[in-house]
């Protein structure tokens, strides 16, 4: 072909030229591009005059021109940032024509844009207004970006005249002049191309296509565009312009498949999946698996909001929505109410993504209810676990297999003196400072022992525990491990207590096991605990002394069991108080003592026991003088035992005891008469006038002289039992209340009592019981009626009370003779025994002056 004919070709439309700015925004972007300059073949070409877009933006003018994709301003933008000259052909609907488009930039901020008819018809005008050299014809040709390609028809069929330099690149096909189709790509893909030449020859159209082709390079897809070159209305050529699409098919193909992956996922997997505006919460797809779970169709759902299914409080999805928003991709669990009104805990991992100009959240949700259930329990659990840690009395500790403390209940604070928060993350043995009570030795390591045995442990015996403030707390303990289903230790719980109380009450109890609580003494099972030791040759002499307390039973009689544990301690005091350190004192029994006393000699020992005779002891509000029954034996060798020289001890005790006791006894009942005559209005004189006129009826009765002896004590001592009574009571001026009544009332059992323990007064124990009988029946202790009183305390009634009656009492004064004598009989067969009261009445009518015998 000769070079006439390319430069017709190439020129067959005219070249417009245009000049443009470009317009800079603030940031020193394109922003877009003024219109200053075009040709009058710029003019023919697109219709427009120069005044309708001179000064105009580019976006005003070729955003009108209908392009199919192909934007006018983003090639302008493309050309501008690479700085490189860049041309296309693209059909124009506006126009009705094919435009073939180079724009070339020009000191960075001007742009020149050439654009001519790709057509025949546009080359025929173009020769008529310009004359291009062959050189400049293969500048043009060889400075596009696309593999051009010249095909002629003739008698032989398609032949390639030319290939551009792009062309022969990507090919690998130098020079193709003369080569058919099929000498060029072979058989196959050549029928296929010469279809498409024959279809642009035959239509006089444009062609386009995409082809795949096994080049020398390698495999690449070509988009070509086939255009007719007419000449006086004939087709003479065809120009071919391939694009190498071969990425953009790689990149179509895995976004084709992707695409298909991801919805494939979004419709058959069996997680829930839903796409709802971030903004609204207006449900945008939903899934089949959604759909199932909630028992909705499609239909029903599409349209509505989120809120509407999850029962979260609106204000707390907000929130997350805008979390999500702002990037975050975020989990949480969320009631959600189905169709039929269940309700379900779903996990809902959400993130933003952009569809178009609106913003979606995705999300994708899985049913966790028994998980929430689950955790549900844990937790009512763990607080349940953690509120019985807090309630029990002993201290819990846990650590995890390294030996760091992880947690410490209450109690466990309390002892160490470490709160939670302080104590968790350091060691056990920084916290717990464990050692040796006696020794102050630091012990073993519990917690260690256990994960490294594997095995309960306990804390050794006289533990105590320093804790943070110094103090030393005895503590008992066991440590155990923290085992996993499958055996692994994952830590350890050492459960403690303070055991102060606890030693302080063994120690009690070890004290009261081997002591008197009452006196403070060893008590007997301790002395014939140690008794065998003792008895050993360098204990030698060796002197037991053992004393009784003579009288006690009677004291408590008397003036009460409290009064009778005050001589008691009195006592046990006067012992250690005259005793040696050496000795052993014991409280052996109620009112027995006895005194160990090792390497002492009986002379020795005698020296101590006369320090114990004629003790004064101070008892009520009077006081007594102490008696001791004491025996003692010694041996100075170790021929006999211990135990028969304690038998030895008791046996001379026991005599002291019968010499001496009559004559306490005797002691103990004069000093509680003198002690009643100082309480109360009793004199020793009224006790012998009661004795007389006693004697006197007892004479007209013929009373026996045993009888008259038990009268006689029955007149001296039958208030006896008024000496542990109150003496406010006993000298009380106005008249008793019911309580101090009652009060009063209990002398005759008292002095009962008192009787009964002295064996001298035993006979008229029954006497003093009811010296306070009446003849009908109302009288006390018994309410005895008629002869079942004793006629002794028949006797005593009517005189006790006619003495009474004539003599001045603390609540009233005396009466005369007869004003007595009348209340007598006013009260004979009432009161008193009308024989014993005529008797009376009678012997103080006939011997009123008279001094009775």
């Amino acid at each position: 072909m000769s070079a006439n004919e390319i430069i017709n070709i190439l020129n067959t439309p005219l070249f417009g030229i245009g000049y443009l700015k470009l317009i800079e925004n603030s940031s020193n972007g394109i922003k877009d591009y003024l219109m200053l300059d075009i040709n009058t073949a710029f003019e023919e070409l697109t219709g427009w005059g120069r005044d309708h877009i001179l000064n105009k933006r580019a976006s005003e003018i070729f955003d009108n021109i209908n392009s199919g994709v192909f934007s006018w301003l983003s090639y302008f933008e493309n050309v501008a940032r690479s700085e490189k000259v860049q041309e296309t052909v693209q059909w124009t609907e506006t126009f009705k024509k094919y435009l073939k488009i180079t724009v070339i930039p020009s000191d960075r901020v001007f742009l020149m844009i050439v654009i001519q008819q790709a057509s025949g018809e546009s080359a025929m005008l173009y020769q008529k207004n310009t004359d291009l050299l062959p050189e400049d014809v293969d500048a043009v040709f060889n400075n596009t970006h696309d593999a051009i390609s010249l095909v002629e028809y003739s008698k032989d069929g398609f032949r390639y005249i030319r290939n551009n330099t792009v062309h022969q690149r990507l090919t690998g096909f130098s020079d193709i002049k003369g080569l058919s189709p099929v000498q060029l790509v072979g058989e196959e893909v050549s029928g296929k191309l010469i279809k498409y030449y024959e279809q642009c020859m035959n239509t006089g159209q444009p062609v386009s296509y995409e082809q795949e082709f096994n080049f020398a390079p390698g495999r690449r897809v070509w988009q070509t565009e086939v255009i007719p070159i007419f000449d006086n209305g004939i087709i003479r050529y065809l120009l071919c312009s391939s694009k190498d699409i071969s990425e953009l098919k790689d990149i179509q193909e895995e976004h084709g498949i992707l695409t298909s992956r991801l919805w494939a996922m979004f419709e058959q997997h069996s997680a829930l999946k839903v796409a709802f505006d971030a903004a609204t919460g207006e449900i945008v797809d939903v899934n089949p698996a959604i759909l199932k779970y909630f028992g909705y169709a499609k239909e029903e759902v599409l349209g509505k909001r989120v809120q509407e299914f999850n029962l979260l409080p609106s204000e707390i999805q907000d929130e997350k929505f805008q979390s999500e928003l702002n990037g975050e991709i975020l989990f949480s669990a969320a009631p959600h109410r189905l169709k039929s009104g269940e309700t379900r805990f779903l996990d809902v991992y959400a993130s933003a993504i952009l569809d178009g100009r609106r913003r979606l959240l995705y999300a994708i949700l899985f049913d966790v209810t028994d998980r929430e259930r689950f955790r549900e329990e844990l937790l009512k659990e763990k607080e349940l676990l953690q509120t019985t840690l807090e309630s029990i009395g002993d201290g819990v500790v846990t650590t995890d297999n390294d030996g760091l403390i992880t947690g410490l209940n209450l109690v466990a604070q309390e002892l160490t003196g470490w709160n939670n928060n302080a104590a968790v993350g350091r060691f056990f043995t920084e916290v717990f400072i464990l050692q040796n009570e006696d020794t102050k030795q630091i012990v073993e390591n519990p917690i260690q022992k256990v994960l490294k045995t594997g095995r309960i442990v306990g804390l050794a015996n006289h533990t105590e525990l320093v804790n943070r403030c110094g103090q030393c707390i005895p503590i008992s303990d066991s440590a155990a491990p923290i085992k996993s289903e499958d055996g692994q230790i994952l830590g350890t719980v050492m459960v403690f207590r303070d055991v102060s109380s606890e030693k302080e009450h063994s120690r009690q109890i070890e004290f009261l096991s081997y002591h008197d609580h009452l006196t403070g003494l060893y008590n007997r099972r301790y002395i014939e605990s140690i008794m065998s030791c003792l008895d050993a040759p360098e204990n030698l002499p060796i002197t037991i002394v053992m004393g009784d307390v003579n009288g006690l039973k009677l004291i408590n009689d008397v003036f009460g069991h409290e009064a009778g544990d005050t001589l008691l301690k009195h006592v046990a005091s006067l012992l250690m108080d005259n005793c040696r350190k050496s000795d052993f004192i014991a409280r052996w029994g109620g009112d027995e003592f006895v005194v160990l006393m090792p390497r002492t000699s009986l002379k020795v020992a005698e020296t101590v026991i006369q320090r114990f005779k004629d003790i004064h002891i101070p008892i009520d509000e009077g006081s007594l003088t102490l008696s001791l029954s004491i025996g003692c034996a010694s041996k100075d060798a170790a021929g006999s035992s211990i135990k028969t020289l304690m038998r030895e001890a008791e046996e001379y005790m026991y005599r002291q005891k019968l010499l001496h006791g009559k004559s306490y006894r005797n002691a103990i009942i004069s000093t509680l008469l003198a002690t009643l005559y100082e309480k109360s209005s009793e004199t020793e004189e009224h006790s012998k006038r009661i004795e007389k006129y006693c004697h006197a009826i007892g004479r007209r009765l013929q009373l026996s002289s045993k009888e008259m002896d038990a009268l006689s004590l029955l007149a001296l001592l039958h208030d006896i039992g008024k000496v542990s009574i109150n003496p406010n009571i006993l000298q009380k001026p106005g008249s008793l209340t019911p309580e101090e009544w009652e009060e009063m009332k209990k002398h005759s059992e008292i002095g009962y009592r008192i009787a009964r323990a002295t064996p001298e007064l035993a006979a008229i124990a029954d006497l003093i019981l009811s010296h306070h009988e009446r003849w009908d029946g109302k009288g006390y202790p018994r309410g005895l009626k008629g002869e079942e009183i004793p006629l002794a305390c028949r006797i005593l009634a009517v005189v006790d009370a006619l003495d009474a009656m004539t003599n001045d009492r603390v609540y009233r004064s005396a009466m005369t003779i007869g004003e007595a004598i009348l209340e007598l009989e006013k009260n004979t067969g009432k009161q008193f025994d009308p024989q014993t009261a005529n008797l009376l009445i009678g012997i103080i009518v006939s011997e009123e002056n008279e001094v009775l015998p």
